[in-house]
């Protein structure tokens, strides 16, 4: 996709005149309009120079702790035309069933891997911390942590390859026995859920999409659940940590008693199918992300470097 001839009008699409005859309708306001604008040519330029991005590491605690032994947004949404894009990815006002539908079908024929590593490039960064970017190497037996500081950590346990689904824990070599029908795969990630089973889905579904090495069947499946579970709240033109333009994806969920519960937000790609960053909120402090974990890259790896 180039870009060398640059639009004079953004707003003037094919169909125009069409719509105009089916009805009239008022001039945008010149504050939308020029919002409108800002946000197409922001994700024009976004599509010119993206970087090659997979998947994130977020959900896991047990290695955020290790990484941090090694290395010791406020948006505001616009309303827009539903305007389609082709194939470069959902309405520029999709729904976030749009954009995790379209990320299903980016991802669905993509090559599976039987690496023995899954190799994550995070920068991590918490309040009241620097950030610090560092190499992840996680295999079925040990977790490899390359710091940015030089420094080489290397912990063996089986444990660390393992996963919640339900109310069950998933090994590595487990996730493939996991359902890829949408239907099923909702099921399996909500049994057992003691409060919200939509609050359940889309944690543990974070959790896989971030940090284990599965098959481009069940990444889809993944999407495709997300897509149909409700409470999320779309956002575009977002910036990552790197400046990375995205879509803001976040849900909100009730404080529940003896809990300090904090929200979920992610930025996704749709037009590659890839998460970018995820990040926590505090219940009613909207706006005031407490830490967050960038993706600069993620996939499988033959060896540790």
């Amino acid at each position: 996709m180039t870009h060398e001839n640059q639009p004079t009008d953004l707003l003037d699409f094919p169909g125009a005149a069409a719509l105009e005859r089916a009805g009239r309708t008022e001039p945008l306001d010149p504050a939308v309009q020029a919002r409108a604008h800002s946000l197409i040519l922001d994700a024009i330029a976004a599509d010119a120079a993206s970087a090659p991005v997979t998947v994130s590491r977020f959900g896991r605690r047990r290695v955020l702790a290790l990484a941090a032994a090694v290395a010791a947004v406020a948006v505001g949404g616009a309303v827009l035309p539903v305007t389609d894009f082709g194939s470069d990815g959902p309405a520029a006002s999709a729904s976030a069933s749009e954009v995790f539908t379209s990320m299903a079908d980016r991802v669905a024929g993509e090559p599976a891997s039987s690496a023995p590593y899954w190799r994550t490039t995070v920068r991590s960064w918490a309040e009241g911390k620097r950030a610090h970017t560092d190499d992840i190497y996680l295999g079925r037996d040990r977790v490899v942590i390359k710091s940015e500081d030089g420094r080489t950590i290397t912990k063996k346990s089986s444990s660390l390859a393992v996963w919640r689904v339900g109310a069950r824990q998933v090994r590595w070599d487990g996730l493939d026995t996991l359902p890829t029908r949408p239907d099923a795969l909702r099921s399996a990630l909500s049994a057992g859920a003691k409060g919200s089973a939509a609050e359940q889905t889309v944690l543990q579904a974070g959790d896989l999409l971030t940090d284990a090495p599965i098959s481009p069947k069940l990444r889809a499946a993944l999407y495709r659940v997300l897509a149909d579970t409700p409470g999320a709240v779309v956002t575009e033109g977002v910036k990552d940590a790197t400046g990375r333009t995205g879509t803001r994806i976040s849900w909100k969920w009730k404080e529940k008693p003896g809990y300090r519960i904090y929200n979920p937000g992610w930025i996704v790609q749709p037009s590659t199918g890839r998460l970018l960053e995820r990040d926590h909120t505090p219940v009613g402090k909207d706006g005031h992300i407490t830490d967050r974990d960038t993706y600069l890259y993620a996939g499988p790896a033959k060896t540790t470097g």
